[in-house]
């Protein structure tokens, strides 16, 4: 191969959208479907979201309460902005995704993050999150299965946390958009599905990009207790009005069509997951947790800090991902935005080529930081 820099963080499937979600799109250009939507999303769209929500989670909502948005990131940003008011407090379960942090600040909300340790399988602590509950304290934010640790909730902890939810009076937004990537026999589950209390106050967030390979027609989606739906669809009114006309066709394609395709994904990202943690095991000065799901190893790279490169201390793990893609031309993502600054994310939802170049850069690098 070249010198070019290899990414082994990028968090996109490498596999092509599917033909007969793409000939949706195509047919709804060809039948001049590209106007405006309704805002929440078209009727269509929303039932099959439901009935998914229904048959596959366990969520009971009705097509009123399901609000398409352009893509799970905008999903989020749309429950923040009415659950969060200025100086309410949001307990997010830390290494998180980097965007609930700031969303929540452009709510004039103030993050808190809730440590989930390494040893405990990146899973939070019932205890921890109690402890951080104050008078202010208005939502919780849970990701199962996780990005960037690939911790997945076992039933008994969302069990406890929802007791907690119920208890204080917390909102609970459940971002679940991995859901259907797991390994070694773990389970997901909906925390909106375990009773009727806890349900009444989750936001289950969702969306087609990783599930079946969709990350450019930016289709999220939630599903919404009571008629929070209502103010989440005024807020977007305001904002980008509805999705794609041409994206809601192609994501009905998604839902209604053939899903052969989410399992192939899964079995091949479960080959990649395999290989990257007989990889990681092999260099001595690196150490991850495996992954239970997502497509994602967050690795430690805490024995190589306060090392030099070329002369330069590696300090955190911004500065090793920045020596690492300027003196190895290998890109992974640094995780201090995650809240684990000891830490870098690699993925592997790129082809088995790219992870086999990548990692043997990596290993080649992390072999001159032990020897300097």
């Amino acid at each position: 191969m070249t010198n070019d820099v290899v990414d082994i963080g990028k968090g996109e499937p490498d596999f092509h959208t599917p033909e007969h979600i793409k000939r949706a799109g195509h047919a709804a250009i060809d039948q001049n479907f590209t106007k405006y939507t309704p805002q929440p999303g078209i009727p269509e769209l929303r039932e099959a979201i439901a009935w998914k929500f229904e048959v596959e989670n366990g969520i009971h909502v009705s097509q009123q309460q399901v609000v398409v948005s352009c893509g799970g990131k905008h999903a989020v940003d749309n429950a923040l902005r009415v659950l969060v008011r200025p100086g309410d407090e949001v307990l997010i379960v830390s290494p998180f995704w980097f965007a609930y942090p700031e969303q929540v600040r452009l709510c004039g909300g103030v993050p808190v993050p809730v440590v989930a340790r390494e040893e405990n399988g990146y899973l939070p602590d019932p205890a921890a999150v109690r402890g951080a509950v104050t008078s202010r304290s208005r939502v919780l934010i849970i990701n199962s299965p996780n990005n960037p640790t690939g911790a997945v909730y076992p039933r008994d902890l969302l069990r406890d946390l929802a007791g907690i939810a119920v208890e204080r009076d917390l909102a609970v937004l459940a971002d679940e958009v991995y859901e259907k990537i797991l390994f070694d026999g773990a389970e997901h589950v909906s925390i909106a599905s375990l009773d009727s209390r806890i349900a009444a106050r989750t936001v289950t967030v969702n969306s087609v990009s990783k599930t079946h390979a969709m990350t450019g027609w930016r289709i999220g989606y939630a599903a919404l207790p009571g008629t929070l739906a209502d103010r989440v669809t005024a807020v977007q009114s305001v904002t980008i009005s509805a999705p794609s006309a041409i994206s809601q066709r192609a994501a009905l394609a998604a839902f209604n069509g053939d899903q052969d395709h989410v399992a192939r994904m899964a079995q091949a990202y479960a080959e990649r997951r395999r290989y990257v943690l007989e990889r990681i095991d092999r260099m001595t000065a690196l150490s991850t947790y495996p992954c239970l799901g997502t497509f994602y190893c967050l690795v430690s790279v805490s024995p190589l800090l306060g090392r030099a490169v070329n002369g330069v201390a590696i300090g955190n793990a911004d500065v090793f991902a920045e020596r690492l893609q300027r003196e190895a031309r290998v890109r992974v993502v640094s995780g201090v935005g995650f809240g684990a600054p000891k830490h870098i994310r690699i993925s592997f939802a790129v082809g088995m080529d790219t992870l086999i170049e990548g990692l043997d850069r990596l290993e080649q690098f992390v072999t001159r930081c032990v020897m300097e």
